[in-house]
């Protein structure tokens, strides 16, 4: 028989103690054990229940939190929580920021957002109601309202793409959109320091309002496709601008 040889690997990692409470705790939620709205034993008596003391508890707790599996509020006990993308989406929000750091990691980020906000435009120009219909034009001409104010162009340019967001009735797609817009603000207030950016983005906007209201995938999808890239395009020249690119 062959000896097999392995490469050579780094030390295997002790668990800290936390962590095993955490896993311990998050099954006891699948399971059905603890469920939404039960709220937890007082620390004293999880550090009984778990045999460790206080810090470990007080880091497990406040790792459930982040996770979004519990609540945590001063003065009051920690209760179960139901799962919502929002807390999986917040949980990216520090490895976002490191990406944005990099010129390949915001592309790649502007990317994604033009998968994401192509579907969404598509999907809206089959199935928009004659109600999302509305929300969608009334948030278009708070748009064109604000033209020449970039902070008021900013809010309203959020809100078309977030009544947007909407139409799917799917809260994945409303935190993604909320997600999307906090981690490119930046970007978007960069891309409007331009001459023309924020005619050029109604004009977007108009175009992706009609092709949804007239019942036109594809046209919605070329709409959508085409301001994202325009939005892009804005930022990357606003950005050399700033820093003395020619």
């Amino acid at each position: 028989m062959t000896k097999l040889l392995l490469p050579q690997q780094s030390p295997v990692r002790r668990r800290k103690i936390y962590e095993e409470i955490v896993d311990r705790l998050e099954v006891m939620m699948l399971d059905g054990t603890l469920s939404p709205g039960d709220v937890l034993p007082a620390e004293r008596e999880l550090m009984e229940s778990f045999q460790v003391g206080r810090s470990s508890i007080r880091e497990a707790l406040f790792a459930l939190q982040r996770m979004g599996l519990i609540s945590i509020r001063n003065g009051e006990r920690a209760y179960v929580t139901k799962p919502s993308a929002d807390a999986v989406v917040n949980e990216l929000g520090g490895v976002v920021k490191h990406l944005l750091a990099r010129p390949e990691g915001a592309r790649d980020l502007q990317r994604a957002r033009a998968m994401h906000e192509v579907s969404l435009a598509r999907y809206a120009a089959r199935h928009a109601t004659e109600e999302d219909l509305q929300a969608l034009k009334a948030a278009l001409d708070a748009n064109r309202e604000a033209m020449g104010n970039v902070t008021a162009f900013t809010r309203t340019d959020v809100q078309f793409h977030l009544v947007l967001a909407k139409i799917p009735n799917n809260s994945i797609f409303t935190s993604l959109h909320s997600a999307l817009a906090a981690w490119l603000s930046e970007q978007r207030t960069t891309s409007l320091q331009v001459a023309g950016a924020d005619e050029a983005a109604y004009e977007a906007h108009e175009a992706i309002y009609r092709a949804i209201s007239s019942r036109d995938p594809d046209a919605a999808e070329r709409a959508m496709q085409g301001h994202l890239e325009e939005v892009g395009a804005y930022y990357w020249h606003g950005r050399g601008k700033e820093s003395g690119d020619k």
